[in-house]
């Protein structure tokens, strides 16, 4: 079933992304303006680490060595408070002949400069700037004051944030749209890792978002791919890779399918969806009661097994049980009767109606609605299944 491999995915992918950091961090062997198949040509990211810092009554001095592959002039290199605040810059001018030679930078590859510490609890980053496209790369963050640890306030900020926007499917493309910025260095553009049916489909860098953005949202926080499917449902999973403290921060997952909205199949409705549909619409206005299975009150699955099983078709118990055991099948084919089942940003399905028309079911919603109509409120957190054709 589609949802038990998009389960897996799930406990794949922070192993996954965990691997790809690793990788973008590691430092990188080329002879700038000399391209081959080990060293492809730009852009690439700015590189670098530090080396030294050494606390004062005035602030820090910072020391290190940066360098760009795609040159040998002097990077730019700043300290950034909380993510937004240039503290101080400088560019790089300090001879350092063993990075040169293992790196074939310039010949002044070092820095070293003061950078002043407001009081207070703050984040610090240092970060050297790419020459040309390439990404600007945090070399090291630290807490405020120098050596404190981080406080719960800050902890809460580090990771990367952001929205899937749309997931619209095509035939043979997959759309996939939002934004991501990381609060460690909020100009920065972010990386977005796209997995599709639990295979990397697209890395891709985000970019300015046009005005008006969404509130809070950096200015380079945009991100768009159009990635080739095959026709059918497919789930579109996002993460954005981190910078500095924190960790990578799983978007979620949509589901999309090339084949057209639900109910513009052509799949005839059967028998029993048809007694299903008018046998569930018999209890509307009942009570919602976690763990009844009727007559007289339902949870949401418990309506369903309640249902079919007037007409002896026995389904599994809870949603998650009758989603596995149910056929899974497109949006489009759906047909009143079928089933519409919800999940979480876990892949964990916490929800199930009956599904009556585009947009609309009948199900056991709570316990303030009890059994009711329920629009499908969020089609691209939505799988749909069948008990009685595919």
């Amino acid at each position: 079933m589609r949802f038990s491999v998009h389960s897996s995915v799930l406990r794949r992918l922070p192993a996954l992304l965990a691997g790809a950091t690793a990788l973008a961090a590691a430092a990188v062997l080329v002879t700038p303006g000399v391209a081959s198949a080990a060293n492809p040509p730009g852009p690439h990211d700015a590189l670098g680490k530090v080396t030294s810092v050494v606390a004062s009554a005035t602030g820090l001095t910072v020391s290190g060595y940066a360098y760009d592959p795609d040159s040998t002039g002097n990077v730019t290199v700043r300290a950034i408070l909380d993510g937004r605040v240039q503290l101080a810059q400088t560019a790089t001018s300090v001879a350092n002949p063993n990075v040169r030679a293992r790196y074939h930078t310039g010949s002044t590859p070092g820095f070293s400069f003061a950078v002043p510490t407001p009081s207070g609890n703050h984040t610090l980053c240092i970060v050297a700037f790419s020459i040309g496209p390439g990404l600007s790369t945090l070399l090291n963050c630290y807490a405020l004051p120098y050596g404190t640890a981080l406080t719960s306030g800050q902890q809460a900020t580090h990771s990367p944030r952001g929205s899937i926007a749309t997931t619209m499917a095509a035939p043979g493309s997959l759309t996939v749209t939002g934004w991501a910025d990381d609060p460690d260095f909020f100009p920065r553009r972010s990386v977005v890792v796209v997995y599709v049916d639990s295979v990397s489909a697209a890395t891709i860098t985000t970019h300015a978002y046009p005005a008006p953005r969404p509130a809070g949202a950096a200015i380079n926080s945009a991100f768009a791919t159009t990635i080739p499917v095959s026709t059918g449902t497919h789930v579109a999973c996002v993460w954005v890779v981190n910078v500095g403290f924190g960790s990578n921060t799983f978007l979620g997952c949509r589901t999309a399918d090339t084949r057209g909205p639900a109910g513009t199949g052509t799949v005839t409705q059967p028998a029993l969806n048809k007694q299903v549909v008018t046998e569930a619409l018999k209890h509307i206005g009942q009570p919602y009661v976690w763990g009844a299975t009727g007559p007289k009150s339902f949870d949401c699955s418990g309506l369903v097994t309640y249902s079919y099983g007037r007409f002896g078709y026995s389904t599994p118990r809870t949603s998650e049980q009758q989603f596995l055991a149910a056929r899974s099948i497109p949006a489009s084919r759906a047909v009143p009767g079928d089933l519409v089942f919800y999940f979480d940003n876990s892949g964990d399905v916490y929800h199930v109606g009956i599904y009556l028309s585009p947009g609309r079911t009948v199900a056991a919603i709570d316990e303030q609605e009890g059994v009711n109509y329920q629009t499908i409120w969020d089609p691209t957190s939505t799988a749909y299944g069948s008990f009685t054709h595919s």
